[in-house]
């Protein structure tokens, strides 16, 4: 290691020059690292409920819904007098007007607008006739109570689109508001636009703000522009060098992708901290020059910052068991820029700490004092009283331990948005006056030729379905036989939807594919209700349409054979899928994914510390205070009833690893054989305890960033990785001395090397 130290230090400004030159390499190919905003980026390609998504749009033009409602005083002339009800003259105006122009914007398929004022007008002038329309359309159209309405558009898919998604719901708003002030503008669509922008904003604005409020600590802590440059340096280049390097592996950002920046950030900037702290101890107490200190670091260190890099890295490799495939994607990214750090390290700080005339010495804090005398009163209390200090430890465990078994989680896609949030106020009124905005379908094939008989059985399935309503499901069922049942019922079923063929094309083709003999019913659910029960509606309408097909194709068989004709080999093929599937499905993987996540990253820690030491003891005690903190601060939010949600879900696997547990056994390990395990113990607490501090301030800065986000599970996951690794601390401080003593053999000299460590 002496001679590895020696040609580092002889080599620091070309390495420097290096990182130079790799920083400016790379920026430039870094800037070109795009941002996956497709819902389909969530899962494989050939997963059955992508693969339904893109044969629905495929066959009835998509499913991607934005409805536009607001409130209109004297929308409808009366329902009770003799004539048919109309579209009072200037609400229909102004429907028609903003139709129109929503009609016309770049994204929206303007040939499937639907409004009520262009509906009831190519529908007949006859009272009940309307007045069937006018039920079919409530609460998608109209409200029951008639004083508000929506205009529904259909967005292009955004393989035919003329512009990206965000423009065209951007484009969808700002015409709505400049023609309909006070319009609210919802749907599946704009809550998944949404969330992709506020994640990618965030993203960047975070990755600044954390940037700044770290730059501004180690100013603080180490009271030199040199210091924070360096640092900063590391950090630029470690972010950059990874962004090129996935641009170059053809890789997008997705909405969990987007913290890469800031948490390259926090992990550069807390291990820079902890090596200038050492350095810096070296050249003040031990009196080294600036070249013997940065030879002396270089000794010391290398070996506990590349396993603790690696035992991070563990921990995000570990999120590559989850089924979400930009979950995946970030485990990639986040482990090779965590690999990053120590290469920039590398490069960046020998020069740092030893090139230039005079190498001024870093600065210590005011509190540094104090915080030496806090940790010595500890290191003291903690070998005066090991059993109370042990039973605090568990009685801490004990109390929380029943908050994991009744923790809440908040599955309510809605509530991933501040109550503030304009998109979430449009939902609620959405949901509120007219009905429910999540969309999806149950579609199937249809026999050749169409029988009225057919036709007959789907009202069938469409009755059904709604028979789920009975049963408590939140299920709205928009059928074609409902609009063959609108009066006058005149001839067969087959009869009437060519009448309404004719007279309404753009309504049937919403149903029903002539060409590819596919038709579907669709069914509207609440977006503001929490994954479970989304769950059981899509469980339970997937049984019923599964039992009636099966049933269908059953008495089909059985006439044939009665009748002597041979089978038609027609097959239902049906399915039921669409964005609400989809979305559902989403979070339901992420919470699944989240105690294989934590189970492989608790595996990937102890073989990673176990290899570094040589040891299995000290592997499986390196676990303790990985998991301490998690536990204590999910069983909290449990006790608490809090709930917490997706940002929650990668929470375990990114803490695992982030204590600074390997430094304190490195240094531990180092001084037994002289000091003995008392001995040992004391020059661990007072020489990484103080580095251990001011590397978790770093940690908890950083983190606390993300709590600004208005993508709550940003906020949540920036909250509650700041209090593990609050909790971190006390675990790296308390219980880790508390194993490595009940745990390692006396040594001889312990009594002597207790004295000369008190006595120094």
């Amino acid at each position: 290691m002496d001679r590895l130290s020696d040609r580092i230090a002889a080599c620091r400004n070309w390495l420097f020059l290096a990182a130079l030159l790799l920083l400016a390499a790379a920026l430039p190919t870094a800037g070109r690292l795009t941002f996956d905003q497709t819902i389909e980026s969530f899962f494989a390609p050939q997963h059955p409920d992508i693969q339904l998504l893109k044969r629905t749009r495929e066959v009835f033009g998509g499913d991607e819904f934005v409805i536009v409602a607001w409130r209109q005083e004297g929308l409808l002339t009366s329902e009770d007098g003799d004539e048919p009800v109309e579209v009072a003259a200037g609400a229909g105006e102004v429907i028609r007007s903003l139709a129109d122009h929503l009609s016309a914007l770049p994204g929206v398929d303007g040939g499937r607008t639907r409004d009520l004022q262009r509906l009831l007008a190519q529908s007949p002038r006859n009272r009940n006739t309307r007045r069937a329309m006018l039920k079919l359309f409530e609460g998608l159209l109209v409200s029951a109570d008639r004083q508000t309405t929506a205009i529904v558009l259909q967005l292009e898919p955004a393989v035919r689109s003329a512009v990206p998604r965000h423009l065209a719901i951007e484009g969808i708003r700002r015409a709505a508001e400049s023609i309909r002030p006070g319009c609210a503008v919802a749907g599946e669509p704009v809550q998944i636009q949404e969330m992709f922008d506020l994640v990618e904003r965030d993203g960047n604005v975070l990755y600044g703000a954390s940037l700044l409020v770290l730059s501004g600590m180690l100013l603080w802590i180490f009271r030199g522009l040199r210091w924070v440059a360096a640092s900063l340096l590391v950090v630029l280049g470690a972010v950059a060098t990874t962004r090129a390097v996935l641009v170059l592996a053809g890789t997008q950002l997705s909405m969990v992708s987007s913290m890469l920046n800031s948490l390259v950030t926090v992990i550069a900037i807390s291990t820079t901290t902890h090596i200038t702290v050492h350095y810096r101890e070296l050249r003040v107490q031990d009196g080294l020059t600036a070249e013997q200190s940065l030879r002396r670091t270089i000794a010391e260190l290398a070996t506990p910052v590349f396993w603790t890099v690696v035992t991070v890295a563990a921990g995000f490799a570990a999120l590559l068991v989850s089924e979400i495939v930009p979950v995946r994607s970030f485990a990639i990214m986040m482990t090779l820029g965590t690999l990053m750090v120590p290469l920039l390290i590398l490069l960046v700080l020998p020069a740092a700490f030893a090139s230039g005339k005079v190498v001024p010495v870093p600065g210590r804090v005011g509190l540094e004092d104090r915080l030496d005398r806090w940790l010595e009163r500890m290191a003291r209390a903690i070998d005066l009283h090991p059993l109370a200090t042990s039973a605090v430890c568990v009685l801490l465990t004990v109390i929380t331990l029943p908050g994991l078994l009744v923790l809440q989680v908040e599955t309510d896609f809605s509530r991933n948005f501040r109550d503030s949030s304009p998109m979430i106020q449009a939902l609620r009124f959405v949901e509120s006056e007219l009905g429910p905005a999540g969309t999806w379908d149950v579609s199937f094939n249809v026999p050749e030729p169409l029988t009225a008989g057919f036709l007959d059985r789907v009202d069938e399935l469409s009755g059904r379905l709604r028979d789920l309503q009975e049963r408590g499901l939140q299920v709205e069922v928009v059928s074609l036989s409902d609009a063959l049942n609108i009066p006058p019922r005149l001839g067969t079923s087959l009869r009437r939807l060519e009448l309404i063929q004719r007279r309404q094309p753009d309504l049937v083709n919403g149903f029903y594919n002539r060409e590819q003999q596919r038709m579907r019913i669709v069914l509207r659910s609440p977006e503001q209700q929490v994954t479970a029960e989304k769950l059981e509606q899509i469980a339970e309408v997937r049984s019923v349409a599964a039992q009636f097909f099966e049933d269908l194709e059953t008495e089909s068989r059985e006439q044939q054979s009665a009748g002597g004709a041979e089978a038609t080999g027609w097959r239902a093929e049906a399915a039921a899928g669409g964005l609400f599937v989809v979305m559902a499905r989403i979070i339901d993987s992420l919470l699944a994914d989240q105690l294989k996540s934590f189970l492989w990253a608790s595996v990937g820690t102890v073989l990673c510390t176990a290899v570094a030491f040589r040891s299995l003891r000290i592997g499986l005690i390196s676990l303790v205070p990985n998991v301490f903190p998690i536990g204590i601060v999910t069983g909290t939010l449990g006790l608490l009833h809090v709930p917490v949600n997706i940002g929650t879900a990668m929470i375990a696997s990114v803490a695992m690893g982030f204590t600074c547990s390997v430094y304190y056994i490195d240094m531990f390990q180092r001084s037994l054989p002289s000091l003995g395990v008392t001995g040992a113990l004391q020059r661990a607490q007072a020489g990484v305890g103080k580095a251990v501090v001011l590397a978790h301030g770093a940690l908890v800065a950083g983190f606390l960033v993300l709590t600004l986000s208005e993508f709550i599970p940003l906020v949540y996951f920036g909250g509650l990785l700041s209090l593990s690794m609050l909790g971190g601390l006390v675990s790296d401080l308390v219980m880790l001395p508390l194993l490595l003593r009940w745990t390692t053999p006396a040594q001889p000299d312990d009594t002597a090397g207790a004295d000369g460590v008190r006595g120094e």
